[in-house]
């Protein structure tokens, strides 16, 4: 499983490996279109500009980090 992090701060696992994740958002990157990929609630749409990190994780732990405004 892989973990999205988004740059509205929302992390979203995928039933996909890192590697996988990452090839199949480059075949469109520097578009405006989006990418489909498998979640445990269906699929979801995600352009690949609005990705800041992928993150190796699963659903019984989270990865990578929180940023606090103050």
């Amino acid at each position: 499983m892989a973990i999205l992090r988004l740059v509205n701060g929302n992390d979203v696992t995928v039933k996909l490996s890192v590697q996988d994740t990452m090839a199949a958002v480059s075949v469109i990157a520097g578009t405006e279109g989006f990418v489909e990929l498998p979640t445990e609630h269906g699929p979801i749409h995600v352009r690949p500009g609005s990705i800041v990190a992928v993150l190796e994780g699963d659903k019984e732990r989270t990865a990578g980090f929180r940023a606090a405004g103050g």
